[in-house]
């Protein structure tokens, strides 16, 4: 299902733009900058279906989870050389899809865990142009053989 007005569909769908575009994809999960104030480097992963919780996932959408998550936590971490990816999730707002955020701890930050989402939270969401060059650069990280 595609409904325009939905964000997650409007973005899966190239309807509004997104820093860098998609950064990869899989049958039924979508990845691309994080539009949000996670800074960047950070991704959203998202299901291309509506869909409000994990226990709710298609079989085939729940074996992909895990492996692209994996792929896309690397390439933060080797690709954008990030000291860390964490991981957060968000299912709220209707028509709902599930939205894991995988964002990156850079070697120079202080912060750790949980003090780090106050911190990215009140920068508020990082320059269109930063966060495309970095949607490229996960792009082109995640083609090499």
């Amino acid at each position: 299902m595609n409904v325009e007005g939905c964000l997650a569909c409007d973005a899966n769908a190239g309807r509004i733009e997104v820093p860098g575009g998609t950064i990869a994809e899989t049958e039924h999960w979508h990845a691309d900058h994080c539009i949000g104030p996670f800074g960047v480097g950070a991704v959203v992963v998202k299901t291309k279906e509506h869909v409000e919780s994990l226990w709710e996932l298609p079989d085939a959408a729940a074996a992909e989870l895990g492996p692209f998550l994996r792929i896309i936590s690397g390439a933060i971490v080797d690709g954008l050389a990030a000291e860390r990816a964490y991981l957060t999730m968000w299912v709220d707002k209707p028509p709902l899809h599930v939205h894991m955020v995988v964002y990156p701890r850079w070697p120079d930050e202080h912060e750790r865990g949980p003090a780090l989402d106050p911190k990215r939270y009140f920068a508020g969401p990082p320059e269109p142009k930063a966060a495309a060059a970095a949607a490229e650069t996960l792009r082109n990280y995640l083609r090499k053989p």
